[in-house]
């Protein structure tokens, strides 16, 4: 008799997936409310009514998500991209905890097939992300008033998927992605090392370009403070705000460096290559992109290109480790680097207010592509200095094997003809052996 499978397998995944969604609801719902009264409070002389507070709230939180909110007259498509990668990660330390929670049921379970593996996982991550994201897309719409949007929802669908994905990977690795068996696990493990390296690099990178701009425009960023009333209290308040900012800032830091640039009120680019005139807020960090730039700054993508030489030559074991991994290592490294920064540049993009903001930040897919490049290229150099160095190292140990063979040969056959002959001459010198031997 045909019988059902048991619904046990699907029934926890599915449980735990709900449970992971109502403790990420439990931290961001309530860290909405609480930044909603801050700023009701301090807008208190405005004498907004109190349902502006779960309004804001709601608001936040699909602003965090990467939905289109507008509100009070503006329009703000820009992610604040720091307090989006805090709920990135939380999204992606719980769908790491969904694969770790199926892959231990399955297992006991004995049904780790194949396709047992991937129904239970499809039933709890498919769970996860429309338990997270109908309430948000509900509450955001009804009651924050977000727009629904292409961009919007292109944003949210990278943040599920992206957080997901890396949970994902950090359990079980590519061996169970049919598209991704080919690629050596080694090889595999070697590129997301890189791409961690390049990471940070790209983050030292960016700080630097903003300091020399700093440097460069400290005039124009000195004006733009003077504006306001109370100039300290204002750099303060613009510096947290750039603050949270932060991520869509460095990013936008490294599209100037490779040309591609940051789109300006939605016409003008300003990049290494370009200078644009257009108006900009009084904001400091934007001083940077309007007027014109010194001629040195076009050489601004070799940044780019010693990020990618010494992310792969600095160290012995990191230079040896990419040289056995070779190109594919590479070629993984260079596909992570470009996927995190397609979906960085689409979190950076977008509108945040009127007069300059309205259409401001980089192009995501021109610029992932320009910074990929330029990096790649450096990894290529790296990896045929690396090849390099060691070809010349074979061939000096091998002119030390010659010199070696020819130095000592002679020597060496002598010894041991010596010591072939010497203990027959031992034995006839010797009367103990002649006493040993039977007669």
């Amino acid at each position: 008799m045909h019988t059902s499978p048991h619904p046990q397998p699907y029934r926890r995944p599915i449980l735990a997936a709900l449970l992971e969604v109502v403790k990420i609801d439990l931290i961001i719902v309530p860290a909405g409310f609480v930044a909603a009264i801050v700023f009701w409070i301090v807008g208190l002389g405005s004498q907004l009514p109190y349902s502006a507070i779960p309004e804001w709230a709601f608001a936040l939180w699909a602003a965090v998500s990467g939905l289109s909110v507008s509100t009070l007259g503006f329009e703000f498509s820009i992610a604040p991209s720091l307090v989006t990668l805090g709920l990135w990660f939380l999204v992606a330390g719980a769908a790491k905890r969904l694969v770790e929670g199926a892959a231990a049921d399955t297992s006991d379970t004995g049904e780790d097939t194949p396709g047992q593996w991937w129904t239970v996982m499809a039933a709890a991550l498919g769970t996860f992300v429309v338990g997270y994201a109908g309430p948000l897309l509900v509450l955001a719409i009804v009651v924050g008033h977000a727009g629904i949007t292409p961009s919007g929802i292109l944003r949210l669908l990278l943040f599920l998927v992206t957080a997901v994905a890396c949970g994902f990977l950090r359990v079980r690795g590519i061996g169970d992605i049919p598209g991704l068996r080919t690629v050596d696990d080694e090889t595999w493990n070697v590129g997301t090392r890189l791409a961690r390296r390049l990471l940070w690099g790209a983050l030292a990178a960016a700080v630097l370009v903003l300091a020399v701009g700093f440097v460069v425009r400290w005039q124009a960023v000195a004006e733009s403070l003077q504006v306001y009333s109370a100039p300290l209290a204002a750099g303060v308040g613009l510096f947290i705000v750039q603050f949270l900012f932060a991520p869509g800032i460095l990013y936008s830091a490294l599209s100037w460096s490779a040309g591609t640039g940051v789109v300006v009120g939605g016409a003008d680019v300003s990049s290494a290559f370009r200078s644009t005139s257009a108006p900009v807020p009084d904001v400091p960090v934007l001083q940077l992109l309007s007027g014109e730039y010194p001629a040195w700054t076009m050489a601004a993508p070799v940044i780019l290109v010693l990020l990618g030489l010494l992310g792969t030559i600095l160290g012995r074991v990191r230079a040896r480790e990419v040289a056995e991994s070779s190109w594919p290592g590479l070629g993984v490294a260079s596909g992570i680097l470009f996927v995190g920064s397609a979906v960085l540049g689409v979190f950076s993009r977008g509108a945040l207010g009127p007069f300059g903001l309205a259409g401001f930040g980089p192009s995501a897919l021109l610029s992932a592509v320009a910074i990929t490049v330029w990096i790649g290229v450096g990894l290529a150099v790296g990896l045929l200095l690396i090849r390099l160095s060691s070809l010349q190292q074979e061939n000096s140990e091998t002119d030390g094997d010659e010199f070696t063979s020819d130095g000592s040969a002679g020597v060496d056959r002598e010894d041991a003809q010596q010591s072939d002959v010497e203990p027959e001459a031992a034995d006839l010198d010797d009367p103990a052996s002649d006493e040993d031997e039977p007669r």
